[in-house]
């Protein structure tokens, strides 16, 4: 008998009992969390714990090794909301910004606030400094399109001028030399008060005429009162311009009309010591 039973303890101690790591053929792990059998377990490897599929989630299974880990957030390398929605307003007040005139301009109009009030050249230059601040305005872009300012061509020019010009009746229409002329008569405060288009005239004078003569002439046309040879105030004298490449030139009296003006010119009369 005790043969048989030693015989019977050999071979059982040869057979491996299953352990419970098997489970069904081996397959899935418990969950930390629920304990919960899951075929597709979850390892964290903050905690390094396994977890089902609801606790796989640092939230979820309330992870405490999270914070222990240095994780470095992805960063977001897509459109942002600014590009994908832009501020137009914002976007046309950047664009202003970028077409104003430059700080120098404004710079030099304060200058010339400065200089002699009675100087006729700096008084024009300063007009003519507003005048281009005008035409940059009228030429900003839009967001949208733009806005062109035509500059009219000689012929145009000269066609508005005979529309409305006034001039000695005996001079030949042949020899006519048809100008605008723009009297800069307000003081350098006001200057930008003055409207081109409105106060402007128009008038022809003779080629053969000598500035001085056709400055009589100017002066009658506009109604203006000549006292450059009866005042002794320099202030109060009348002197003609024409402004080449955006600079004021003085027009000597003694040279002929047809040497230095051409139809369509404009000339500028402003009053003043040299």
């Amino acid at each position: 008998m005790s043969v048989s039973v030693k015989a019977n303890n050999l071979f059982m101690n040869k057979v491996k009992t299953p352990s419970e790591d098997l489970g069904i053929l081996n397959l899935g792990k418990h969950c930390f969390k629920c304990s919960e059998l899951d075929f597709l377990p979850f390892h964290c490897e903050f905690c390094n714990h396994t977890y089902c599929s609801k606790h796989r989630g640092l939230e979820t299974h309330d992870c405490v090794g999270r914070a222990e880990k240095n994780h470095v957030p992805k960063v977001y390398s897509g459109p942002t909301a600014a590009s994908l929605f832009p501020d137009h307003a914002q976007r046309q007040k950047q664009l202003n910004e970028l077409l104003q005139p430059p700080k120098a301009t404004t710079i030099a109009l304060k200058q010339l606030n400065t200089s002699s009030k009675s100087n006729p050249v700096m008084k024009l230059t300063k007009f003519l400094h507003l005048q281009r601040l005008k035409r940059t305005s009228g030429s900003k872009s839009g967001i949208f399109g733009k806005s062109k300012l035509v500059t009219p061509s000689k012929v145009v020019e000269i066609a508005n001028i005979k529309k409305t010009a006034k001039g000695a009746a005996n001079v030949n229409v042949a020899d006519r030399v048809y100008l605008w002329v723009l009297y800069i008569n307000q003081n350098e405060d006001e200057l930008d008060k003055i409207n081109v288009q409105r106060d402007r005239k128009g008038v022809w004078v003779l080629k053969a005429w000598s500035v001085g003569r056709a400055l009589d002439l100017v002066l009658d046309v506009m109604g203006i009162v000549n006292k450059n040879n009866a005042t002794q105030q320099a202030s109060e004298r009348l002197n003609l311009f024409v402004v080449k490449d955006e600079v004021p030139v003085v027009l000597e009296t003694g040279k002929k009309v047809g040497a230095v003006l051409a139809s369509g010119d404009t000339l500028y009369l402003v009053k003043g010591s040299m």
